[in-house]
């Protein structure tokens, strides 16, 4: 509840009204003041508790992001440790097969291999 008129207009006006209507008048318009400065109390402590509810409100939701945050770096940083673990094994069986495979050429017998290096250039030749 707003009072239109200021400290000093309500206590003027309640002088007034102490002159003209006598003491009942008087007891009234302090209970109506008393009133509205006790209105004025409430008001002002439900501002400053709706500002500590805010901040809290705030805090709260700062912290969850925070909490999200380091969810979510810990599950990137997990999956990039999987790929890498993946990419690690993918890799070692790659160079295993490579191995093989050159072990194998390692294998053939030269005369093959001069044999077949012949063949080829034999073709180009009757081309």
């Amino acid at each position: 509840m707003r009072c239109l008129l200021s400290g000093d207009q309500r206590y003027t006006l309640l002088a007034w009204l102490t002159y003209v209507e006598g003491v009942e008048m008087t007891s009234l318009v302090e209970e109506i003041a008393s009133l509205e400065n006790e209105a004025d109390s409430i008001v002002a402590r439900a501002r400053t508790e709706a500002e500590e509810i805010e901040k809290s409100a705030l805090a709260e939701v700062e912290a969850y992001r925070r909490k999200l945050a380091g969810d979510m770096e810990m599950k990137i940083s997990a999956f990039q440790r999987e790929m890498e673990e993946k990419h690690k094994v993918s890799a070692d069986e790659a160079e295993r097969e490579l191995r093989q495979a050159l072990g194998t050429i390692d294998q053939i017998p030269d005369n093959v291999i001069r044999a077949q290096i012949n063949r080829i250039v034999n073709r180009f030749s009757e081309l």
